[in-house]
């Protein structure tokens, strides 16, 4: 069940903060390999007050990739995800741009670690949908996953966009799923609506410099995430996920922590920031 928690903790956080901005690659994302952050003492972090923007939202461009170590409690690299641009891929009936999570290494197996999230280029965080990868046996089977957004206070519907957000500002969705599985070498099925919904709360603490993998970043766009599963006729509530991120201008996420809230170790992430992929 651990296990189960822990996956679940990377796949959300990857889900709510790794998949945002547009596909253009802009933000000043260095396309040679290294990453965006500096140690000069001369760059200027913004100060606290400075709304969030696109450029902390960056996603990779096609031909980049950004990697990401997870730990849990004191164990550290428990595993090791690529999230690499692949470019505009079909799904649902439409095409989006796509980013492909894979486990590199790591002490989980591969059904449910790797999988494509589909976004929108106008979106923030939230994507459009994922495919994930799963086996039975000798079988290859894909589920996909699509998400609709509907904002707590407006009742407006579609992928939410965050960009203006003001320090300590606080944003809440309900998240919808519809979803089918099928034999990998299937076409994809129609989708069903669920019972299961998620209440997602995204505050915007602020601006922070941050340091991930030796590397610091200034002025990074701090969010905090809540994300409440209800199903309705459940015997047992599930655990809510809570995390913080760091979404550095240009290299996107950059650090992340945050633990289911069931009293299991928390989990913690740094990644290298958008990268050339190899």
């Amino acid at each position: 069940m651990q296990k189960q928690l822990i996956a679940a903790m990377a796949v959300t956080t990857f889900m709510l903060a790794a998949c945002g901005g547009g596909s253009n690659g802009s933000g000043g994302a260095k396309a040679e390999g290294a990453p965006i952050g500096t140690d000069s003492a001369t760059t200027p972090a913004p100060a606290n007050t400075d709304p969030l923007d696109a450029a902390c939202l960056a996603a990779p461009a096609a031909g980049q990739k950004i990697t990401a170590t997870l730990n849990v409690g004191p164990v550290s690299q428990v595993g090791t995800f690529d999230a690499k641009a692949i470019g505009t891929t079909v799904f649902d009936g439409g095409s989006y741009d796509t980013i492909e999570v894979k486990l590199v290494n790591g002490i989980f197996d591969g059904d449910g670690t790797n999988f494509r999230l589909h976004t929108d280029p106008a979106s923030a965080i939230f994507p459009v949908g994922v495919t994930e990868y799963r086996r039975f046996g000798q079988s290859q089977y894909n589920k996909y996953r699509r998400f609709a957004f509907k904002d707590d206070v407006s009742g407006q519907t579609g992928i939410p966009n965050l960009v203006g957000m003001k320090p300590n500002e606080t944003r809440s969705f309900i998240m919808s799923e519809a979803n089918a599985e099928e034999l990998a070498t299937h076409p994809q099925p129609a989708l069903k609506p669920i019972a299961r919904v998620v209440n997602v709360a995204v505050q915007y603490v602020g601006r922070e410099d941050v340091t991930a993998m030796g590397v610091t970043y200034k002025g990074a766009c701090k969010l905090a995430l809540h994300y409440d599963r209800k199903y309705p006729g459940s015997l047992f509530p599930l655990p809510v996920l809570e995390g913080t991120a760091w979404l550095a201008p240009g290299a996107g996420i950059v650090k992340l922590s945050g633990a289911p809230l069931v009293g299991v170790a928390a989990v913690t992430a740094e990644t290298t920031g958008i990268v050339a992929a190899n």
